[in-house]
């Protein structure tokens, strides 16, 4: 989609661990390969607090997880206020209201990543509105005021 794509750059956050090695390489082989090393930044493991600036770039977050647990990560992007696609995996469901705050894949399917990536891409209006109806869903139902008073209701409720 980058070629097609020339306001958007992809950027890839994380350490790599050693079983992962030879992927890494071979990935960035590729985007050499397509002239994309300008367009696509590994940055390898950040400190958090430029992580945090990493999210407050984003228009569109791809969380591509195959297994995930709740995945912080999509938290955090939607509290910056990123449009999200996101894999169906772990709690990728819960979090992300589909067609609303972000649109969800089948995990593993690069094709159908690539469909539902485009339309955004193609509309940055309307992923930033999507990505404003994350944060503010991030705001009702994951903030930390949210959480605190879902606990006292069941605390009520027990008592």
């Amino acid at each position: 989609l980058l070629p097609r794509y020339p306001d958007f750059t992809a950027i890839i956050v994380g350490a790599v661990v050693p079983e992962q090695l030879a992927f890494a390489g071979e990935l960035k082989r590729k985007i050499e390969a397509a002239g994309l090393q300008s367009r696509i930044i590994i940055t390898g493991e950040l400190p958090i607090e430029d992580v945090v600036r990493w999210y407050q770039r984003l228009t569109i977050y791809a969380f591509t997880s195959r297994n995930e647990g709740f995945g912080l990560t999509l938290i955090e992007a939607m509290s910056a206020g990123a449009a999200l696609v996101a894999a169906r995996a772990g709690a990728a469901e819960f979090v992300v209201e589909d067609g609303v705050t972000g649109v969800l894949t089948p995990p593993g399917d690069a094709d159908a990543l690539a469909a539902t990536l485009e339309p955004l891409m193609r509309d940055p209006a309307a992923a930033a509105a999507m990505g404003g109806r994350a944060r503010q869903r991030v705001v009702d139902k994951f903030s930390l005021d949210a959480e605190a008073g879902a606990i006292a209701k069941v605390y009520r409720a027990l008592i």
